[in-house]
């Protein structure tokens, strides 16, 4: 249908779509129908997916974190209720000797990301080199720990970013002598 002469049209310079578009018109095709979002929501749902998946993935491994860092409190504590009193009563017959307590703690550990790569160490902060009663004894649980455990190619595996570590301090109630040896081995430094 032409244009009436007192009707103007814009000047648009002619392009391959409307080209198309007016072809269309011409036919007698809806444009309006042409116009799906189906493919909008598509694109739209593929670019939030990878974010959608990471924070999903965050949140359990958060929550596996929390979880092994409530572990290593545990074992620490443990560790250091036995060792401020040279004792072990609740050490099976297997654990003696001079890491008694250090290896019977790693056994009781419970969380299988933990496994057997616990690390317990015995240290007196303030740099004395003798078990003295009323002294501080510190005591570390620490375990690696893989952030976002999924072993895809490319990404780095291990302990990206560092490993947990729980801290106790608690006074010497009884030192080693010569009757009952230390259940434990002191580092050199904290």
């Amino acid at each position: 249908m032409p244009p009436l002469p007192h009707e103007t049209r814009p000047a648009v310079p002619w392009t391959r779509l409307s080209q198309l578009t007016a072809a269309v018109a011409r036919q007698g095709i809806d444009v309006q129908g042409l116009r799906s979002e189906q493919g909008q929501t598509l694109v739209e749902f593929a670019l939030v997916l990878p974010i959608l998946l990471v924070l999903v993935i965050g949140i359990f491994d958060f929550g596996s974190a929390f979880n092994s860092k409530n572990d290593l409190n545990f074992l620490a504590n443990t560790a250091a209720r036995y060792a401020e009193v040279n004792s072990c009563a609740g050490c099976a017959p297997g654990f003696t000797g001079a890491n008694a307590i250090r290896d019977y703690v790693k056994s009781t550990a419970d969380t299988g990301q933990l496994g057997r790569s616990v690390d317990i160490t015995f240290c007196l902060p303030n740099g004395a080199g003798t078990d003295v009663v009323g002294e501080p004894l510190q005591v570390t649980a620490s375990a690696p720990f893989n952030w976002f455990a999924v072993n895809l190619p490319g990404l780095p595996t291990g302990s990206i970013l560092g490993g947990l570590k729980s801290t106790v301090t608690v006074r010497i109630l009884q030192a080693p002598n010569a009757t009952s040896p230390a259940l434990y081995t002191l580092q050199s430094s904290c």
